[in-house]
């Protein structure tokens, strides 16, 4: 059965080439980058980036270079209005991707702060779907957390 991994994109960008590209090669943050490596070796596993620029879009959805918003999202410098628009915007793609989509089990490695873009997430998820959160108290456990599920659920199927 296929996985989903729901990941915040980073403000680590790649500039060049400055046309369309998959946002899987764009973003170039440390998950971003742990899932590159194993992304193509997998089987069953859809990717959705979670990005205040862009909003919630798939991996291999081609986006063309922005500029990040800030230094860093674990500070997101937008006010409550829109969120709640980005939010909105966030829950009905997530809606219609899982309309098209059937998931054993997600996996979510998003910062408390970005969460707030896909807060209530969890009522449109099927109750059949496993809703795995990345553990730890910060990047390297979340890594190594993230490592091991996709080393154990993905890379055995």
């Amino acid at each position: 059965m296929k996985k989903l991994i729901m990941v915040s994109g980073s403000t680590r960008l790649i500039k060049n080439p400055p046309q369309p590209i998959p946002a899987i090669q764009r973003f170039d943050g440390v998950f971003i980058r742990l899932i590159r490596k194993y992304y193509r070796q997998t089987r069953n596993l859809d990717i959705l980036i979670l990005s205040p620029v862009y909003g919630l879009i798939s991996g291999e959805e081609k986006i063309e270079f922005k500029e990040p918003i800030g230094e860093s999202w674990r500070e997101l410098n937008l006010d409550s209005n829109t969120i709640s628009k980005i939010r909105e915007s966030n829950l009905k793609k997530l809606t219609k991707w899982l309309s098209k989509r059937k998931y054993t089990e997600i996996y979510v490695n998003i910062g408390k702060n970005m969460l707030k873009l896909i807060e209530g997430f969890e009522k449109i998820v099927p109750q059949t779907t496993n809703i795995t959160y990345a553990q730890g108290p910060g990047i390297g456990p979340k890594m190594a957390h993230m490592k091991n599920w996709i080393e154990s659920r993905i890379c055995k199927t």
